[in-house]
């Protein structure tokens, strides 16, 4: 069994993630939930095509013997307008979402360096006497940067994917939910 450890081979502590968006939530109180709105309408609506999809297919099948197709063109175009209505919402949500997310990315790096500064001058000069330079600078880039990546990029996918699941799973027990029982497991 392997242990979890940061790259300096010391044991990552348990919470880091709860107190990161803690901290985010800190310096954006009123961007964030709004930033994190726009994650959720863009999965969901993301996801929501494939009913579009069956509903289209099951209107050229009902005209097809038949040869209807002036009352099934009508019928797809409206669908064909709702769609690409979800898809302008969903698109316009991604938008807001990326930029928000690049505003409060970069915000709150720049107060938790800060932050850190103002720690580091706190500290005794017995702490620069037996830490190296590198690892001290270290802090300020690295370790920063690898913040940077997970609250821009790694937070915003993990939550899209994770309401992209949960919405497929929803749909797949509203089309059937013996089939949708046997895919899960």
């Amino acid at each position: 069994m392997s242990r979890t450890t940061t790259g300096r081979g010391q044991r990552a502590p348990k919470g880091v993630m709860r107190r990161l968006i803690r901290t985010i939530f800190g310096f954006y109180p009123v961007l964030l939930p709004i930033t994190l709105g726009c994650i959720l309408v863009n999965a969901i609506v993301s996801s929501v095509p494939s009913i579009f999809m069956q509903n289209a297919i099951s209107i050229v099948e009902e005209t097809f013997p038949t040869g209807d197709w002036a009352s099934a063109s009508g019928r797809i175009a409206k669908l064909l307008a709702i769609l690409l209505t979800m898809y302008v919402i969903s698109l316009i949500a991604n938008v807001c979402y990326t930029q928000l997310m690049a505003k409060i990315t970069q915000g709150t790096l720049a107060k938790m360096r800060e932050k850190m500064f103002d720690h580091m001058q706190d500290l005794p000069i017995r702490y620069f006497d037996t830490h190296s330079h590198g690892d001290i600078m270290s802090f300020y880039t690295n370790d920063i940067d690898t913040l940077r990546q997970m609250i821009s990029q790694s937070l915003p996918q993990m939550t899209i994917s994770a309401v992209t699941l949960f919405s497929v799973f929803c749909i797949m027990m509203y089309y059937s939910i013996c089939l949708a029982l046997v895919v899960v497991l």
